[in-house]
């Protein structure tokens, strides 16, 4: 189904370059690829003594209620409206669900970038995996008819079903709760005076190329670029689940634990992501003609990283065993501000371990396993605590 002009122009993405974010319908989304989302997902359902599922469910149903209706106009129909609802998801990348049938309280999908990214990272499941789209149908129903809904998973592709399918149960149940953020801290507008840059590697060219692609779901809903399937994330569902996560951890005096588990799926991220896209024709036609050595590499990573809206980061020292980056206006941090306010510690789980990863990928030896846990990473600096800068040390472990 080809979107129309209209929904191509509530859903067009815009990028703004003085603090690298993208936005959709109102929202700015982060582009992450399978690995890490089906990671991270793991990571916060499989904790003990904490309901990681209602976690995501539940941003998911708030994100996705505010964005939907940012992108609904006060003229359309019903029909309209749970168009725009299904358009979304794909368009995102998250796959393709039909929402023909919610008036008898069924949805189903027939492709999933959840399910794709638990098959192909973590292996078959022995449970539904799809609790997102469970979140993002309670989300679409709020929006587009103000019920507050139960969405429950009862055949999963994961496990081998020949589609995911969904019921919805309008019993009672709690209004949802609205996506309430203080207002942004102000972002920067002067670019960084002590950045490292590479003689070989134009930056602008590659985030103007990256930014420049169509990252928009296919017929399927789904986004194969770089060899990895990618996603564009509201930057509100990971920091609410994230938040959350740590927070919820924390009341079982386990919120160490908690962020160490964080680092740890976005290092394996930044080796995996960086990896499919440093073998993919994309890199090949565009980027490889740039790299001369180790460093190019390094410094065309960063370069995509910020044409995936992860916010404005660059490199200030780099050796082969060290590596120190600055990053103005990450998602993390600011997110952190807006949700909880000034923080007593930095909040930038996902950089600091892309940042060990990313080290990892460039400078390790064997496979992604053997590389893993070869650089430490750490944040020493945040804007979450008031800082002007989020910065981060990487070193080899020796």
């Amino acid at each position: 189904m080809a979107i129309d002009s209209d929904l191509a122009s509530r859903l067009a993405m815009q990028y703004e370059p003085t603090t690298y974010r993208r936005r959709i319908a109102g929202h700015d989304v982060i582009i992450h690829c399978h690995h890490y989302n089906a990671r991270l997902q793991r990571t916060i359902e499989g904790a003990r003594g904490i309901d990681g599922k209602g976690l995501i469910v539940g941003a998911a149903e708030t994100v996705f209620a505010d964005q939907l209706a940012r992108a609904l106009r006060p003229g359309d129909d019903e029909a309209r409206r749970w168009a725009v609802a299904e358009q979304l998801y794909r368009h995102l990348g998250f796959g393709r669900i039909d929402l023909s049938q919610i008036g008898a309280d069924v949805v189903t999908a027939d492709s999933s970038h959840f399910v794709e990214g638990w098959l192909a990272g973590l292996g078959e499941s022995g449970d539904n995996v799809c609790s997102f789209t469970a979140g993002y149908v309670q989300g679409a129903v709020h929006a587009v008819t103000g019920a507050a809904v139960r969405v429950r998973e009862v055949e999963c592709m994961a496990r081998g079903a020949e589609r995911c399918r969904f019921e919805v149960d309008r019993g009672e149940r709690p209004p949802i709760a609205p996506n309430r953020k203080d207002a942004a801290i102000p972002a920067p507008r002067e670019p960084g005076a002590h950045w490292l840059r590479s003689p070989h590697v134009d930056e602008q060219v590659i985030i103007d190329a990256v930014v420049g692609m169509p990252m928009v779901g296919d017929e399927a809903g789904l986004i194969p670029a770089f060899s990895v399937y990618l996603a564009n994330m509201p930057a509100d569902f990971y920091n609410r689940i994230c938040i959350g996560f740590v927070e919820a951890m924390r009341a079982l005096g386990r919120d160490k634990a908690a962020i160490r588990l964080l680092i740890s799926d976005a290092e394996h991220c930044g080796m995996n992501t960086f990896r499919g896209i440093m073998h993919s024709p994309e890199w090949d036609g565009l980027i490889a003609p740039m790299v001369r050595d180790r460093s190019d590499a390094l410094h065309a990573i960063i370069a995509i990283s910020n044409a995936l809206g992860w916010g404005d980061w660059h490199v200030t020292a780099h050796t082969p065993r060290s590596l120190a980056l600055e990053s103005r206006y990450g998602y993390e941090a600011v997110g952190y501000r807006e949700y909880r306010g000034q923080a007593a510690t930095p909040q930038c789980a996902m950089l600091t371990g892309v940042a060990a990863g990313v080290m990892e990928l460039v400078y390790g030896e064997g496979t992604v396993e053997e590389r893993y846990g070869t650089f430490n990473a750490r944040e020493e600096r945040c804007v979450s605590c008031g800082e002007p800068s989020c910065n981060f040390a990487v070193e080899q472990v020796e």
